[in-house]
């Protein structure tokens, strides 16, 4: 008897006639490299507003929780009010949580206050910890609290991201708190004693270099104290980047270089998978500052695998920018620095699906034309106002 099979398939080509070809299922062909984005990074300029505004109702309610510290007061929101915080800060709406902001080593009776978080992010898969210390651009004046807070909290060599220029459309951004070039090569700290406690250093140019790699100013120099005790200082100014906005062009390929030089530059405790904490600052130290921190966590859990296999509904980058505003207020703090790091991952994500390997680099990504993306961009707004 014969049995006659149940199902029709287009490998079975025993039926087909000389030269006939079997159809294909058009199911089985490849995936393009858009269809294998994952589900986070396909989302429409539409969904991810939303989820920045979600973001943005969360952080708004974060904080009217948070209230100011006091003893009956003792969230883990709350942040310090008092004349002196007010005087070291660089604006009135940024301030530190009191649970995670960094602590200055000083004599008992002076203000310990810098306005700098630690941060921490742990990678899924490989459970490193890394580490930060995500502060505001230095003042005129108290600049010596940085390097009073990096002789304390920081290993040898110490690594410093700078994400500002100390002027910025006229206004002072940061100040100059490290020798400017090779003609004066030494800076004085705290040269008056300030917390009248001995501790008083001599911070000492020794080499900078223009990088185009990675877009950046970088300087090696010597932070040595009145006891003689030294630390290497790794600084790199990446300057491409104006506050609220976003790298363009080459800067952009320069900004994830950076990020990988700056980690490579970093010393790990050697007897757990942790990092010692980078510096990182801005001017206000969460817009920008933010952004490439988050954006350093996304590469490594690219780099690991963490978003082959991820569920549809899951979103690491919303995920992240909310992890870092329970450690900071306003990290990624604009909506054009949220939508980067989903441009950037989306492009990293295609360039190694289509095996570009000019363009990924194990030391960073080049995108693809900066106004391709913009054309999208603007495309799918009028799209969607379209519809509308």
């Amino acid at each position: 008897m014969e049995v006659e099979s149940s199902c029709s398939s287009s490998e079975d080509t025993s039926t087909l006639a000389a030269g006939e070809q079997p159809v294909e299922d058009p199911s089985s062909g490849p995936i393009s490299p858009e269809d294998s984005l994952p589900g986070f990074l396909k989302r429409s300029r539409a969904d991810i507003h939303n989820k920045f505004i979600d973001l943005e109702w969360q952080q708004r309610n974060r904080l009217a929780k948070g209230g100011i510290h006091s003893p009956e007061n003792t969230s883990q929101w709350a942040r310090l009010a008092n004349d002196e915080t007010t005087r070291r800060n660089r604006y009135m709406n940024v301030d530190p949580f009191v649970h995670n902001r960094v602590p200055l080593q000083v004599p008992e009776g002076h203000s310990d206050y810098i306005n700098a978080s630690f941060i921490k992010l742990s990678n899924t898969i490989s459970g490193t910890n890394r580490e930060f210390i995500a502060t505001q651009g230095p003042k005129e004046g108290i600049h010596s609290h940085v390097w009073r807070m990096i002789w304390h909290e920081c290993a040898d060599p110490v690594v410093i991201v700078m994400l500002t220029q100390t002027y910025e459309s006229g206004r002072e951004k940061c100040f100059q708190y490290f020798p400017f070039d090779m003609t004066n090569p030494e800076l004085p700290i705290n040269e008056e004693d300030e917390f009248e406690d001995g501790f008083t250093a001599t911070l000492t140019l020794k080499n900078i270099t223009e990088d185009k790699a990675t877009s950046s100013t970088i300087r090696e120099m010597e932070l040595t104290t009145a006891d003689g005790q030294t630390k290497k200082v790794w600084h790199m100014l990446f300057g491409g980047w104006p506050d609220y906005s976003i790298p363009e062009g080459e800067d952009i390929n320069g900004l994830v270089r950076l990020v990988d030089f700056s980690a490579s530059k970093n010393p790990t405790k050697s007897e757990a998978k942790q990092t010692v904490p980078r510096i990182v600052h801005c001017s206000a130290g969460v817009g920008r500052t933010g952004t490439f921190i988050a954006l350093d966590w996304l590469l490594a859990e690219f780099r690991e695998g963490r978003f082959d296999n991820i569920e549809e509904d899951k979103d690491p980058i919303a995920d992240v920018v909310d992890e870092l505003r329970g450690q900071r207020m306003m990290m990624v703090q604009g909506e054009q620095q949220f939508f980067f790091l989903y441009d950037v991952m989306r492009q990293l994500w295609l360039d190694r699906q289509t095996g570009n390997e000019e363009k990924l680099k194990l030391n960073g990504v080049s995108l693809s034309p900066e106004e391709r993306l913009r054309a999208e961009f603007e495309q799918e707004m009028k799209d969607n106002a379209e519809r509308m």
